[in-house]
């Protein structure tokens, strides 16, 4: 079936569950999903990076801790900083590069810093540094010793010549997808055998683990789904007062869960990094200082949010000069914080994946890719030509001298057009269900079911579904500050003809005031009113039946 906004419908079973306990099998059994018991991730590539750390903190070495910008490296950073505490060990700096004078990843300047200014021993990185060869030969030749712990792809050229701690080397491929955050989380309960550590610093730990894990998008599988679910769980029982404000902060009458950490407290610590420097971020985890972060992180949101909008809107009037393009490669005056989030936004409505990048001396961009087109490849295949790039299948980062910009985007237009004509059935947009839902499942033990199989993120998707029936009432609601037409509310009864909401956010679609029978993709939550709890569902699309 063809919907209104996607080209392809995809079922993922032709099931049509009877019940909750069939229909919860039906979604696992849809994402290949294996629950995980109990973690245990074991000694692999450990022994090294803990005789080492270990010797340092015996001798008093002082210790640099090097992390990224984003809400994962900010918060494996964050969980150092509060572990070396607990153990009473206080020899030690941190460093976060700016976004916007220095780039993504670690960069020899910082390093001749770290060991220049510092007096640097041992460094080392949380979420980036699969890369610093250059660096990493640095530090050897002047007797400091270099830990990388990072989680992103192993690029056998560029590998640094030191310790490494990466969960891609893992033999077992369920903690091969650990985030940084997850594999700091790993070491730092490994050393912890050599240290007296009082046991509240691990639910305070568990709580960054968890939000790093949802905000870093790595895949869900049952490592990852665990972690999550520990870390929501770490995230309402601490007690220390940034994390307990971050919680409030989010001013909701129920428990937290993965959307609230994923849409609401992870954009809105990455808005810090993404218009000044992360560095805040660090100072205020560390020396909770809750209320000047939370009311500086929700003007840097709003402010990332009309940057956003401009970026979208000015790289969507390019876009749309160009015909059935395989690949978005735009520049423009565009601020370099914000152009991951707004790739993302133009490669789903256009399809393809885009790079955007800020025009300047040296260029700054971001990419997303679209389903089934591997992102790390392509910059590879072109890798250089790039001064530095990097990333994972579906998004990355890189650079490059401007004077590059044509031959860049002539090469990866090539190379997606060769993609494209091996496979063109990737540049054809899709969404995928789980099932039709029986009109007997609509109501609120749905989402009690769906409570229990929390969290859902990339790899364990949230749960989609098709109801159809006859539209009996669309009306559309108000944007507040325009005043315009924003939003549709669509009525739709069922065979038993019991009404059932939809809703479709920032959509107006005035075809559904015409049409009696359609069906639609939409996902399930809750809807709270007056203190009354009621089953509602979010509009992912149409299809108007014939």
């Amino acid at each position: 079936m063809r919907g209104k906004k996607y080209q392809h419908w995809e079922a993922l079973s032709a099931d049509s569950p009877t019940d909750y306990q069939s229909l919860s099998a039906t979604i696992t059994g849809n994402r290949q999903f294996v629950s995980v018991d109990k973690l245990h991730y074991g000694d692999h590539g450990l022994d090294k990076a803990i005789t080492s750390i270990r010797q340092a903190i015996v001798d008093n070495k002082r210790i640099a801790l090097y992390a990224d910008y984003d809400v994962d490296g900010t918060m494996s950073c964050t969980s150092w900083i509060w572990f070396l505490r607990a153990i009473g060990y206080h020899n030690f700096t941190h460093y976060i590069p700016c976004r916007f004078k220095e780039g993504y990843g670690v960069n020899l300047d910082a390093i001749k810093y770290l060991i220049d200014e510092c007096r640097a021993q041992l460094i080392i990185t949380m979420d980036t540094g699969i890369t610093a060869n250059i660096e990493a030969a640095y530090c050897a030749e002047h007797g400091v010793e270099f830990i990388c712990t990072d989680h992103h792809l192993i690029r056998a050229e560029n590998m640094p010549d030191c310790i490494i701690l990466n969960p891609k080397q893992h033999p077992d491929v369920r903690y091969q997808e650990l985030c940084g955050a997850g594999i700091t989380f790993v070491l730092l309960r490994a050393l912890a055998r050599k240290f007296a550590v009082a046991p509240q610093i691990w639910t305070d730990i568990m709580a960054l683990t968890g939000m790093a894990t949802i905000c870093d998008m790595v895949p869900l599988n049952g490592v990852n789904h665990k972690l999550a679910k520990l870390g929501i769980s770490a995230l309402t029982r601490s007690q220390r007062p940034i994390l307990r404000e971050l919680v409030a902060s989010i001013r909701k009458d129920h428990n937290i869960d993965e959307s609230d950490v994923g849409f609401s407290l992870g954009p809105r610590i990455n808005a810090v990094g993404r218009l000044d420097h992360a560095d805040a971020i660090i100072e205020a985890f560390t020396n909770d200082n809750p209320a000047s972060l939370i009311s500086y992180m929700d003007r840097c949101n709003l402010q990332r949010k009309d940057i956003q909008r401009q970026i979208v809107e000015q790289a969507r009037q390019i876009a749309r000069q160009e015909k059935n393009p395989a690949l978005l490669f735009i520049g423009g005056d565009f601020h370099p914080g914000v152009l991951g989030v707004a790739a993302s936004r133009l490669a789903d409505e256009f399809w393809c994946p885009t790079f955007l990048y800020n025009e300047d001396k040296l260029c700054r961009g971001s990419a997303r890719a679209i389903a089934n087109f591997d992102l790390s490849s392509a910059m590879s295949a072109v890798g250089h030509l790039f001064n530095k790039f990097g990333g994972h299948r579906a998004a990355g980062g890189f650079s490059f001298e401007r004077d590059r910009a044509k031959e860049i985007k002539a090469s990866l237009s090539d190379y997606a057009e060769t993609i494209r004509a091996q496979t063109p059935d990737i540049w054809q947009s899709r969404i995928s269900y789980d099932c039709h839902l029986r009109h007997e499942l609509c109501s609120l033990a749905l989402l009690d079911k769906l409570d229990e199989m929390k969290p859902f993120g990339l790899g364990f998707s949230e749960p989609k579904f098709v109801i159809s029936g006859k539209v009996v009432d669309t009306k559309f609601y108000n944007d507040r500050l325009s005043n315009q037409p924003a939003h549709t509310a669509v009525t739709l009864t069922m065979h038993d003809n019991q009404p059932m909401r939809i809703m479709f956010f920032n959509e107006v679609h005035h075809e559904l005031k015409d049409i009696t029978d359609a069906s639609f993709i939409v996902t399930a939550q809750k809807n709270r009113f007056r203190n009354v709890t009621s089953l509602s569902f979010i509009g992912k699309d149409f299809a108007i039946d014939c």
